[in-house]
């Protein structure tokens, strides 16, 4: 790799080319391992004199755009990957079509559109990513797609000449194009559009940019839909309607404002965002016999195997018997050498039969969570807020009320993954304070909370039978 270095030094300023780069920054998803070498060409000609040299050494490099619909893995990729978000040498109009470099923004192209007073690009004017990347996924919303304003596409090959294409020679279908088999990189793009009212245009962009925002996760890093429409079929709706909204492996989840979507919120890995994708893929097959293929490019190199997974999702009314039993089996794993079994069934009898157990579910102010290792269930979480809180009602807090993880599955990160899904949901939701008990006796649980920032501010007796009762140490946190 050094001597394609050195040589690419004699096409590329030196401050464009850089060694074991960080992906992460140049994906929507903020993820992704370094790269050998990264690359970014500002000009057409800078691009070919690129491809020569790596021609020259048998080297066919992978072409990045703005990096929305990627998911680089955490071993990131080896070789050269070209990055063309700073080609915008170009952007003119020429009656009703406009010709663009292919490393402007969709936002940007769209913007341009208006205000040349064009119609026809307002549907794009909220798809994250490059103009080069949205032909090459043939990307759309709306009702509208790139096939239905592109009219030709210049393109460089591997050997770095340049090559032009027409409206019918781009194989344009639904997200793909024929650049996915001829490899050839996407350069410039010329759009035939309408006449149109730049105030409508703009109402009209104003418009669609509401709706995403009101019903898509921009607050959170994603590679946008991460989920191909299976025929027939809505990915969201499907996934929505199974019940795995805030479906979580690590800082990876399945939107909540949008099932869509998988998000990162914050630190999360590429074997974290797999996770979810798989367990979601394997849950819809189960309840639907539907095989949900990923929309989002799976890249690079994996930097350790995946691995057992913890999943983290929401309990449903059709969990309860299952739920009941785990309630029981990890009370009784903490509790059984100071209580009977007597005591402890009697409790189990009040405390977690099937009507309780719905009620809780069914309370707007307290959610339930369950978490799987390799499809197993091995702990849950009850979080409450507002009214649901139990001991205090705490203003502006969030209660963690209990988190049980079995004995076999301790040390495998199932208690982290469950409490740091509290705590994001907690941070999410505005509160000023996120409390809990813990048992008196239970040292590793308090060490626990204790890493996290939780202090004792308090302690209240737990009832086990009315003839027995413990100690809870009441713990909080600032959220502030």
């Amino acid at each position: 790799m050094s001597a394609v270095w050195e040589a690419l030094q004699q096409v590329i300023p030196l401050d464009r080319i850089q060694r074991d780069a960080l992906l992460a920054p140049f994906t929507t998803f903020q993820i992704g391992g370094p790269a050998d070498l990264l690359v970014l060409p500002r000009s057409i000609q800078e691009l070919q004199d690129c491809m020569r040299v790596l021609h020259a050494h048998n080297i066919e490099p992978f072409v990045l755009g703005l990096g929305s619909n990627v998911l680089i893995q955490d071993g990131g990729m080896r070789g050269v990957v070209l990055c063309l978000k700073e080609l915008q040498e170009e952007q003119h109009r020429n009656g009703t079509t406009i010709t663009m470099s292919a490393g402007y923004t969709l936002k940007e192209v769209s913007e341009y559109a208006q205000r040349e007073s064009l119609s026809g690009l307002e549907f794009a004017i909220g798809i994250p990513g490059s103009l080069g990347g949205a032909v090459f996924m043939n990307a759309g919303a709306y009702d509208g797609e790139m096939d239905q304003v592109v009219t030709s596409v210049d393109a460089v090959d591997m050997q770095g000449h340049l090559h032009h294409y027409n409206r019918e020679e781009l194989q344009f279908a639904y997200r793909h194009s024929r650049f996915h088999e001829n490899h050839e990189i996407i350069v410039r793009v010329t759009m035939e559009l309408q006449e149109g009212n730049p105030e409508d245009i703009q109402g009209r962009m104003d418009d669609l940019t509401e709706k995403r925002e009101s019903k898509q996760p921009l607050e959170h890093a994603s590679a946008g839909s991460t989920f191909k429409r299976p025929p027939g079929y809505y990915a969201g709706t499907l996934i929505d309607q199974t019940g795995l909204k805030g479906l979580s492996v690590g800082p990876a989840e399945v939107s909540m404002k949008h099932a869509g979507f998988v998000v990162n919120r914050g630190g999360a890995t590429a074997n974290d965002v797999l996770g979810v994708i798989h367990e979601v893929q394997k849950r819809i097959h189960a309840a639907h016999g539907v095989q949900l293929e990923p929309e989002v490019r799976i890249l690079g190199e994996s930097r350790e195997p995946m691995g057992s997974v913890v999943a983290v999702v929401r309990a449903q009314e059709t969990d309860i018997p299952a739920l009941s039993n785990l309630c029981a089996d990890t009370f009784r794993e903490t509790f059984s050498h100071d209580n009977t079994e007597e005591e402890l069934q009697a409790f189990f009898d009040e405390a977690y039969n099937h009507d309780v157990l719905k009620r809780e579910l069914d309370h707007d102010e307290s959610e339930i969570y369950l978490a799987y290792v390799d499809d197993v269930l091995a702990g849950y979480l009850k979080i409450n807020w507002g009214d649901a809180q139990t001991e205090r009602k705490l203003e502006n807090a969030f209660e963690v009320q209990r988190l049980y993880v079995l004995k076999e599955y301790h040390g495998q990160g199932v208690g982290k993954a469950l409490f740091e899904k509290a705590l994001r949901i907690a941070e999410s939701g505005n509160f000023s304070w996120a409390w809990l008990g813990v048992w008196e006796k239970n040292y590793k649980a308090q060490h626990f909370y204790k890493r996290y920032g939780f202090e004792k501010f308090g302690e209240h007796q737990f009832v086990v039978t009315p003839e027995k009762t413990d100690i809870d140490w009441l713990l909080k946190k600032s959220l502030r």
